[in-house]
């Protein structure tokens, strides 16, 4: 994180996270914005809602302008922008797209990091939330914004049209069971994992080395009167807490104290109960994009899509501009690309339409078997995930 900025709680913890996990992403201390020289100032907050809200731009006309600017750099967690980038560069020849991969976290810090010190070189940014921090430390002071042409706007489910940033994908953490053990869904409810038939039968990702693991915990803390419902829906009676502050504290403990077995990855989860043949009777938490997995190796499993209270909360990829791009127009028109162009049927959608991932779009038919809109999931809170994350994680390293 940048050398000048006073540790925090927050920071003194997923620093930490950040040296177990090479894969996972860790969130930026919770006075960053505070220590930048970028302040949520009102010409900020007016360029934004200019850029939001600007008159459509054809790609016709993007294109021409763009071709002026001649190449664009854009910063992603994601392979998938590389494939973006072949078919957009055959579509729009004279335009180079750089491409720098970068974990969500190492994203904030360089884009921060330059900013501050004047440089502006990114113009467009694909992340996944940083428990919140992005929401927090680089939408709301106006680092990055949200570009939304008119055009498309109307066929961009919610909350992705007005009230987070436009995700251009999203995946989700859920159950799976085995399909030779269990005809259908063994579990229906989340306190389920928490009774003595499910006594060392789940399996999870540690959530100290997975912070997008740690989210379905951060949103059962958030959403804590609906675990509190859901628990009186399964056992028939109102939760006593045991010395936890919520419901959703409640559940963690409970889970834990039922011997979940911790393992490293989604992927160990999935090969741990569905391994062709075993007919294994546990069930896991598991990475919705990690259904490719599935079909490659010819596992067993299967996902469970509605669980109370809710299934999941969404890990969503964003889409945003970068303030004072170099290149706006070389940007605006590939964030159209992704997007799929007016119609949702342009090439570059289509690496991120893939199984396990659904595009936030109404008319771009997903490839899983239940479409976005019926995903039961708790909306992203990026201000609760900002504000609980540290808790819950310190939460969690006191049960192990």
């Amino acid at each position: 994180m940048h050398p000048f900025m006073k540790p925090t709680a927050l920071l003194a913890s997923f620093m930490a996270l950040s040296v177990l996990s090479a894969c996972g992403t860790t969130a930026p201390p919770k006075d960053q914005a505070a220590n930048s020289s970028v302040k949520p100032t009102a010409a900020a907050t007016t360029q934004a809602t200019a850029a939001a809200k600007m008159k459509t731009e054809t790609s016709e006309e993007l294109y021409e302008k763009a071709k002026k600017e001649g190449k664009l750099v854009v910063y992603s967690p994601s392979a998938r922008a590389n494939d973006a980038k072949k078919t957009f560069e055959a579509k729009y020849p004279g335009i180079s797209v750089e491409v720098f991969k970068l974990k969500s976290n190492e994203l904030m810090d360089k884009l921060m990091r330059e900013q501050d010190a004047g440089l502006n070189n990114a113009d467009v940014i694909i992340t996944k939330e940083v428990s919140g921090a992005v929401g927090e430390e680089m939408v709301k002071p106006g680092r990055v914004y949200t570009y939304l042409p008119e055009d498309i706007a109307p066929k961009v489910d919610e909350p992705f049209r007005t009230k987070d940033g436009y995700a251009n994908y999203l995946e989700m953490r859920t159950l799976y069971y085995n399909t030779e053990a269990y005809s259908k869904a063994p579990v229906s409810n989340w306190w389920d994992l928490t009774t003595p038939e499910w006594k060392g039968k789940s399996y999870l990702v540690d959530p100290l080395i997975s912070p997008a693991f740690m989210d379905l915990f951060t949103a059962m803390v958030v959403n804590s009167e609906d675990m509190k419902k859901a628990y009186k829906d399964k056992f028939g009676k109102d939760i006593e807490l045991t010395g936890t502050p919520n419901a959703g504290y409640e559940f963690i403990k409970q889970l834990y104290a039922n011997n979940p077995v911790i393992l490293k990855g989604s992927s160990d989860v999935l090969d741990a109960i569905g391994k062709a043949g075993t007919k294994s009777p546990a069930v896991g938490i598991a990475v919705s994009g990690d259904e490719r997995k599935i079909e490659d190796d010819g596992l067993k499993v299967a996902p469970i899509y509605d669980l109370k209270p809710k299934t999941s909360v969404p890990d969503a990829g964003y889409l945003y501009m970068v303030k004072n791009a170099p290149h706006e127009n070389a940007g605006k028109l590939f964030i159209r690309w992704m997007m799929g162009e007016t119609d949702g049927q342009g090439a570059g959608v289509e690496p991120f339409n893939e199984l396990g991932a659904w595009v936030p779009r109404s008319d771009v038919k997903t490839k899983n078997a239940i479409p976005y809109e019926k995903l039961n999931m708790w909306a992203y809170d990026h201000k609760g995930f900002y504000d609980n994350a540290t808790k819950v994680r310190d939460f969690v390293i006191k049960l192990k």
